[in-house]
């Protein structure tokens, strides 16, 4: 048997014990992530940063869409505002086990579909206290309207595996997937000078990881990939 064929069938076996693995699963992954609030989570003041009191500042359950396609189980939307004046708007999408798959929410899907023009994106990391967070870096843009935006996503406190990572841990990865939450961070602001809107957006992310308590910036930041 060719290596080719037998990496298809160890796929194919393990996409199928995936699926017998998110049935049984399901109801105790669920129960514990119900713990994770996102107003909670994030705080409302930090570092030299405030939320602008004239923008809409709101925790939401899952709207008509969301219900229907079960993308998603809390949005946090917040502006901040800094002692500085400038403004930094933030958007936290998450989804319990098995309810959400935050890939249509990911900017380079949702902009677009929002009329937006999409380009220039990059993969970079911040680095905070140690941790380098990989994040995505892209411009979305219409008339008027320059939004240069940095986000990452997790899934099981993890961040994504890519696609160059070796079979047996993709493989581990299926299996991991049908258990895990998701949680996608997007940072952004209105500037027409994409590189100073990325410093901004990594000076916001550092004071905001510094104000969370270790034993929760894990749920925002990610656990480092074994």
């Amino acid at each position: 048997m060719s290596p080719a064929r037998r990496q298809a069938i160890g796929l194919a076996a393990a996409m199928a014990a995936t699926a017998a693995l998110a049935a049984y699963v399901r109801p105790r992954e669920i129960a514990a992530d119900r713990r994770l609030v996102l107003d909670k989570l994030f705080p409302a003041r930090f570092g030299r940063w405030e939320i602008d009191r004239v923008a809409a500042a709101f925790v939401r359950a899952a709207d008509r869409q969301g219900q229907v396609s079960r993308l998603y189980d809390q949005v946090l939307e917040r502006t901040f505002i800094d002692t500085d004046g400038r403004r930094v708007m933030l958007s936290v999408v998450y989804g319990a086990a098995q309810s959400a798959d935050l890939q249509l929410h990911r900017p380079e899907v949702c902009y677009r579909a929002g009329g937006f023009k999409v380009g220039d994106m990059q993969a970079a990391t911040l680095a905070f206290e140690g941790l380098a967070l990989p994040v995505t870096r892209l411009l979305a843009a219409m008339p008027g309207r320059p939004e240069p935006i940095t986000y990452w996503m997790l899934r099981g406190g993890q961040h994504p595996a890519v696609a160059e990572r070796p079979l047996s841990e993709r493989l581990r990865g299926l299996l991991q997937r049908a258990q895990a939450d998701s949680l996608l961070v997007r940072i952004s602001s209105i500037d027409d000078d994409a590189q100073r809107a990325y410093k901004l957006h990594a000076e916001f992310v550092g004071e905001l990881l510094h104000a969370i308590a270790p034993a929760e910036r894990v749920l925002v930041a990610g656990r480092p990939a074994r």
